[in-house]
């Protein structure tokens, strides 16, 4: 008969749980606008901020997968966590309208270190023969914790205040970080070069 299916490894799943759990803190981007608001940052230069994220990203995207290719996946996406971790602990104690600025712009190195990483490590984990199925998983763990994500945040915003909504947010990307870490290590193991066989 046919040869079973490889199956999808159990540190994959670990690996999505960890996604998942980062995913419900991270709410809409649309609540950095509305904290640079609260910080002073008028209405008429919300959307240059909005531009700033952007140019951002685009600027950091190259970069972030360069460095990705050199210290491996595991590395970028956990370094991507941190600096969502430490943009948002930012915006949780920010008090300038500079402040805002400031975090928007550094907030596009989290995309640059993610974006491509998180989707290749899907690639990396799984046979070929199931990577449409796992590529399919991690849509659907991203999708199912969008939603409850920001309503999450907005509901701990009105009753608590943006500073712990943020540092809720950074949370939840500090303790994805310890999944991922106990599901897959750091770094990718690279496997030793062959032996050369002695010389006559």
């Amino acid at each position: 008969g046919a040869p079973a299916p490889a199956r999808i490894p159990r540190r994959f799943w670990g690996y999505l749980a960890a996604v998942l759990l980062f995913t419900l803190g991270n709410s809409t981007d649309a609540f950095l606008l509305l904290r640079a608001h609260a910080l002073g940052v008028g209405e008429a230069w919300l959307p240059v901020l909005w531009g700033v994220l952007h140019v951002s990203k685009m600027a950091w995207s190259v970069p972030g997968g360069l460095w990705s290719d050199r210290a491996g996946r595991r590395a970028a996406i956990l370094a991507g966590w941190a600096v969502y971790a430490a943009t948002y602990v930012g915006f949780g104690f920010a008090h300038a309208p500079w402040h805002a600025w400031a975090l928007f712009a550094a907030y596009g190195l989290f995309y640059g270190l993610t974006e491509g990483p998180e989707r290749a490590l899907v690639v990396d984990l799984v046979p070929a023969a199931r990577r449409a199925t796992a590529l399919g998983a991690y849509h659907l763990a991203v999708g199912a914790g969008a939603l409850p994500a920001s309503v999450l945040f907005g509901v701990v915003w009105e009753r608590w205040g943006a500073q712990a909504a943020f540092l809720l947010g950074a949370g939840l990307a500090a303790a994805a970080a310890a999944v991922f870490l106990a599901a897959l290590g750091p770094r990718e193991r690279t496997a030793r070069p062959p032996a050369r066989p002695a010389a006559p």
